[in-house]
């Protein structure tokens, strides 16, 4: 019997779950500041200082809407844990992009990483020179994967001048937390590369 009740509930939260987020796509669609946000480059609203992060994903994945509208708020934490479960949970990538920039603009540093990365991946090159402005940002404000990322593009030379002296000084910031952190050992793993090329042109 517990069983049976356990399996009703795990049902009724996952149809919830579904119900909600078509409020958040509703919602999202009717708001014309996403659609403003999405078509600009982060560095045009890029904050000056950098909230603390705080995860608020599991939350986010029972209460969506209530998340939508505590982002809608001005809380960036809101924004991008929201986004982080739409990511997942929505085939358009709209969604999750647009709560990046809201969250960007509300001044999580790593949301705009984020949003970075997003224009990368689904928009190519036409997006690299934006991309890489607003990760030398973030890692201006020590965001550990603003620096990986802004590292790499130091390290290819793509969307900034080739420059692997500042490359690796910038991807020492991103182990600032320690080696455990992704970010970290990506780092890590790009700064071994580039210690190997400068090594052969010796």
């Amino acid at each position: 019997m517990k069983y049976i009740f356990l399996l009703m509930f795990l049902s009724i939260n996952a149809f919830a779950g579904e119900q909600s987020l078509d409020d958040v796509v509703k919602k999202i669609d009717g708001d014309k500041s996403y659609r403003t946000l999405v078509s600009q480059c982060p560095v045009e609203f890029f904050p000056k200082s950098n909230v603390a992060y705080k995860n608020f994903i599991e939350y986010c994945s029972v209460n969506a809407s209530l998340c939508l509208e505590l982002c809608n708020k001005g809380d960036a934490n809101y924004c991008s844990s929201l986004a982080n479960y739409t990511q997942n949970n929505l085939e358009s990538e709209y969604y999750s992009e647009a709560l990046f920039s809201k969250a960007c603009k509300l001044g999580l540093v790593s949301a705009c990483t984020n949003r970075a990365s997003g224009l990368i991946k689904y928009n190519g090159d036409a997006s690299l020179d934006c991309a890489v402005k607003t990760f030398e940002l973030a890692c201006s404000q020590k965001d550990e994967w603003g620096c990986t990322m802004f590292g790499a593009y130091l390290a290819q030379g793509q969307g900034v001048e080739r420059d692997f002296n500042r490359a690796l000084e910038v991807l020492k910031v991103s182990c600032k937390n320690g080696i455990e952190d992704p970010a970290c050992q990506y780092a890590q793993s790009i700064s071994s590369q580039i210690k190997a090329v400068l090594r052969e042109e010796q």
